[in-house]
């Protein structure tokens, strides 16, 4: 009887290790690395699903971030490119997964989130790249593996339309842990501002669609998801200075827009943050 039992139990184990879509509980230690030029993404063909460490670095001479976007079924690449270029900000059935945030050239950032299974792309949304410059297709794989964050260091919740944090940011790393609080999905951009620079000139450049003399650095950030529950953090090395965080989602009443006047920065969720020596 006992060596029966055995004899099960080695069966079911074999038979979970090698069914369709249950590679569970596999430890990942290697960050899937994001690097964007200004003609597009470098990064791997393929990803486990499950809690992601990402990298994302600029070697490009533009400000760039890194959206991951879910295809529906049966969506092509080519499918959603078309979308954006008819003035779509968010093709049917498409979802977005968040992804790090406005980064300026020669800047990185951190980010863990979850990736489910399925076909994704990687696409930049700053000054029209969605619509001029390729995305970049990944395979999230459904072998599971979690890459667990640091302990947070800090809470920012983004609220309808405003930023709630708990606990105050601080030079140095800096762990951020950021929820959507809100009914609404909202992204939350860092800037850090240039000597002599003010929350105007930020918005006015950022109105602009970042054109001109930037008055602030992008250090990245954590862009929207439709899964509002989803948890993201971001790993940052903060310098003294003054900071804006800034939500640029624009409003919408349909998933078509050639140009949105109003974003939720214009609804006042943009913070000031003064970070000491």
């Amino acid at each position: 009887m006992n060596g029966a039992k055995v004899l099960a139990a080695a069966a079911a184990a074999s038979f979970a290790l090698s069914g369709c879509h249950s590679k569970l509980g596999r430890k990942s230690d290697t960050p899937f690395r994001i690097i964007a030029t200004d003609v597009g993404f470098d990064a791997p063909d393929t990803v486990p699903a499950g809690l992601r460490h990402i990298v994302f670095e600029n070697h490009g001479s533009e400000i760039h971030e890194a959206m991951f976007v879910k295809l529906a079924q049966g969506m092509s690449v080519g499918d959603y490119v078309s979308a954006v270029r008819s003035g779509s900000l968010f093709p049917a059935g498409a979802l977005d997964y968040s992804g790090a945030g406005l980064t300026s050239p020669g800047q990185s950032v951190e980010v863990w989130l979850k990736l489910d299974p399925g076909q994704y792309i990687l696409i930049c949304w700053n000054d029209g790249h969605a619509r001029s410059t390729p995305p970049r297709s990944v395979t999230v794989e459904y072998t599971i593996s979690d890459d667990l964050p640091p302990k947070e260091d800090v809470t920012v919740k983004l609220l309808d339309f405003s930023f709630k944090l708990s606990g105050r940011l601080r030079k140095g790393m800096q762990i951020v842990r950021v929820e959507t609080a809100g009914a609404s999905m909202h992204k939350m951009d860092i800037f850090r501002l240039h000597d002599g620079k003010t929350l105007a000139d930020v918005r006015r450049w950022r109105k602009d669609d970042g054109r001109g003399s930037a008055p602030a650095d992008a250090m990245g950030g954590v862009l929207d998801s439709h899964d509002l529950k989803r948890v993201v953090w971001m790993r940052r090395n903060f310098t003294a200075g003054r900071y804006i965080l800034h939500c640029e989602i624009p409003l919408v009443t349909d998933a078509q827009a050639t140009k949105q006047e109003i974003t939720h920065a214009d609804l006042g969720m943009v913070r000031e943050i003064e970070i000491a020596e």
